[in-house]
């Protein structure tokens, strides 16, 4: 019985884990987005305020992409972690 009790606290556990990581994957992932786009913007207006729109038009593009990118990664290997296993 202590082991089966056990057992089913170790499941429990580990369900709860699981659901840790899917929602840190969520919340990683608007964080990031949400800074992201934070500093694209002030990227972008700085450039529009000092008239540099043909530098800071690309740069602002690439931080977006490049930070899209990078949120879109690291959310998915929070959601792995949160994958129920095969038994």
């Amino acid at each position: 019985m202590d082991q089966e009790i056990a057992d089913l606290l170790k499941q429990n556990i580990e369900a709860s884990n699981r659901t840790t990581h899917a929602v840190r994957a969520i919340v990683r992932y608007a964080f990031t987005q949400i800074s992201i786009t934070t500093i694209t913007g002030i990227v972008y207006a700085v450039g529009a305020a000092a008239n540099l729109n043909a530098i800071s038009v690309p740069i602002a593009s690439a931080v977006w992409l490049i930070g899209s990118i990078f949120a879109a990664w690291a959310a998915r290997n929070d959601l792995k972690a949160s994958k129920v296993p095969k038994n």
